[in-house]
């Protein structure tokens, strides 16, 4: 957790602190990117502190991004894919006697600030009518945004001999418990990217969903945790720039 605020404190400190490097002019302003990515579960039923391997589900994303500077940018995103979680999952034999399973298809749309720590060097890299020599980029995003889930849960393999009067008995109250449809999200990551041109570029990325609920997977009497649910998504993509100014350039010498 103490890794998850610290980046929150530099995310919030890098978009805020660049008033010098935002007097930069830009070409290229606007960015759309593609990804195939992972979804990787966080709760009651995930066998690690930040999810497990296992459970990562794939998926696809896609943004459009805004540099209002060479280090900071405006990231609309979207992102269709899965999460799961599953007792079988843990070597835990009271996890594995309760057998809860838990999956659900997953839609986000997401609005991210982003900062490059590298970026006035690759934008002025842009401008050179040289090679693109500052290649490399590495960044961290923040944001807020909507998740649409809907969690089809399975208890079927409940052992209530094994527990008695235990916590799982409560699967009745959970039984009529609606699983939430709508979860605010606030996304924090990290990324790196590597410009392939100057509007081609890859790049890998990693970032934690925080939510203000217990209800993602639908277990929430019947669990011994009291956190918050979860989910990371991990990204790998490919992305192109828009440089008007060039295509401004080329307009005036045909006239």
């Amino acid at each position: 957790m103490h890794i998850k605020w610290s980046l929150l404190v530099l995310a919030v400190s890098a978009m805020f602190s660049q008033r010098a490097v935002g007097q930069i002019d830009i070409n290229p302003k606007i960015e759309i990117g593609v990804s195939g990515n992972g979804f990787v579960y966080h709760g009651d039923l995930s066998s690690k502190k930040y999810g497990d391997f296992k459970d990562m589900q794939s998926g696809i994303g896609a943004y459009l991004k805004y540099y209002f500077s060479p280090v900071l940018a405006l990231r609309l995103n979207g992102y269709y894919g899965k999460l799961r979680g599953n007792d079988a999952d843990f070597s835990d034999e009271w996890r594995l006697k309760r057998a809860y399973r838990f999956s659900s298809p997953l839609t986000e749309v997401s609005l991210t600030g982003e900062a490059d720590f590298f970026g006035k060097g690759r934008f002025r890299s842009f401008r050179d009518t040289r090679r693109h020599y500052n290649r490399w980029g590495a960044y961290i995003l923040a944001g807020a945004g909507l998740a649409f889930v809907h969690a089809n849960r399975d208890w079927s393999g409940l052992n209530r001999g094994y527990f008695y009067r235990d916590a799982p008995e409560n699967i009745g109250e959970d039984s009529l418990n609606t699983p939430d449809h709508i979860v605010l999200v606030f996304p924090l990551g990290l990324g790196v990217r590597y410009d392939a041109s100057k509007r081609f570029s890859v790049f890998v990325e990693a970032a934690y969903r925080f939510t203000f609920t217990d209800n993602l997977d639908g277990y929430k009497y019947s669990v011994y945790s009291s956190k918050y649910d979860g989910y990371t998504t991990y990204s790998c993509g490919v992305a192109y720039r828009f440089d008007h100014d060039t295509r401004y350039r080329r307009k005036m010498l045909l006239q």
